[in-house]
C-alpha cells in the first residue's frame, strides 16, 4: 500500500468503516509512512475536540442544510469500481469536514463582534487548509507576489510576512469566511505543520499579547497587532505556537 491510499484511510480506519482484511493492510503501512501516522494522530486529536464541545440541537433549516450538502456527496461519489475506493474515502472526509465546517458555528453560538470569534469557526478555515489538495490559492513564498493578491478579493490590504529566518517560511494565502465576512488567510509551514493565520482590521485600538490556548492537540492564537486582529491555528506546541506570534509581531513592526 502506497502512502496516498494509506492517508486517504485514515477516515475510515478511525470510524470503523474498514473490513478486517483493509484494517490489516492499513496498519502493516503505518510504519513506512510518517503521513498517514501524523493524519491519523490528527484525527484522534480531532474527535477529542467535537466530542469536547458544547452540544445543542441544531436549528430545523441547518439540520435540513446538512442533510441536503451529504446526499449530494454521496451521489457524487457513489463507488463505480474498486480501484476508486480511495476516492470515495475522501469523499466521505469532504462530508466530515462540511459537517464541522457548516455546524460548528451554531455549536459555538453566536458571534457579535469583529473582535470575537468562535474557536471552532477558526478550526474549521485550519481544518479546509489542511484536508485540501490545493491548500492556498497564490502560492509563493514573496510577500510582494502573495499582498496584490488579495486586491480585489477582500476590502483591506492585509499585512503579509515572510517569517523564512525565524523558521516560518510563508506557503501562500487564501480567501475564506470567517464569521459572515470574507478575511484574509496566510498559511505558513514550520518543518512538517501548517499555521493557519486569519486577520482582519481590528476595531480596537492598542496592541495585545499572544493568548495561546491548547486543546486535543491543537494550539490557538488571538492577539491585535498594528491594528489587526490576528487568530493562528496549529498542531505545533505551545512555545513554537509563540515563537511564530513574536516573529511575526517584529516583521510587522519592522516593515511599516
Amino acid at each position: 500500500m502506497d502512502c496516498p491510499t494509506c492517508e486517504a484511510m485514515v477516515d475510515a480506519y478511525v470510524d470503523g468503516e474498514l473490513s478486517a482484511t483493509e484494517s490489516a493492510a492499513f496498519e502493516a503501512a503505518l510504519p513506512g509512512c510518517p503521513g498517514c501516522r501524523r493524519r491519523l494522530e490528527e484525527t484522534h486529536a480531532m474527535s477529542g475536540f467535537l466530542r469536547d464541545l458544547p452540544a445543542e440541537r441544531a436549528p430545523d433549516l441547518l439540520r435540513a442544510r446538512i442533510e441536503r450538502e451529504l446526499r449530494a456527496i454521496s451521489q457524487a461519489s457513489k463507488p463505480q469500481s474498486r480501484p476508486v475506493v480511495g476516492q470515495n474515502i475522501r469523499a466521505l472526509a469532504m462530508a466530515a469536514s462540511l459537517i464541522v465546517a457548516v455546524s460548528i458555528g451554531w455549536v459555538g453560538g453566536t458571534f457579535t463582534s469583529r473582535n470575537t470569534v468562535g474557536d471552532g469557526e477558526l478550526l474549521s478555515t485550519y481544518l479546509r487548509v489542511t484536508s485540501s489538495d490545493h491548500p492556498v490559492d497564490v502560492a509563493s513564498t514573496d510577500r510582494h507576489a502573495v499582498k496584490p493578491w488579495f486586491a480585489g478579493r477582500i476590502d483591506y490590504s492585509p499585512p503579509v510576512r515572510d517569517l523564512t529566518s525565524d523558521g516560518f517560511p510563508l506557503e501562500g494565502g487564501r480567501v475564506d469566511v470567517v464569521d459572515g465576512r470574507k478575511v484574509s488567510v496566510l498559511v505558513y509551514r514550520h518543518n512538517q505543520h501548517r499555521v493557519v493565520l486569519s486577520l482582519w482590521p481590528s476595531t480596537s485600538s492598542g496592541n495585545t499579547g499572544a493568548k495561546l490556548v491548547a486543546r486535543n492537540g491543537f494550539v490557538m492564537a488571538e492577539w491585535r497587532h498594528d491594528g489587526f486582529e490576528m487568530r493562528a491555528v496549529s498542531d505545533l506546541g505551545v512555545s513554537e505556537m509563540a515563537s511564530f506570534a513574536a516573529a511575526l509581531d517584529r516583521a510587522t513592526g519592522e516593515n511599516r
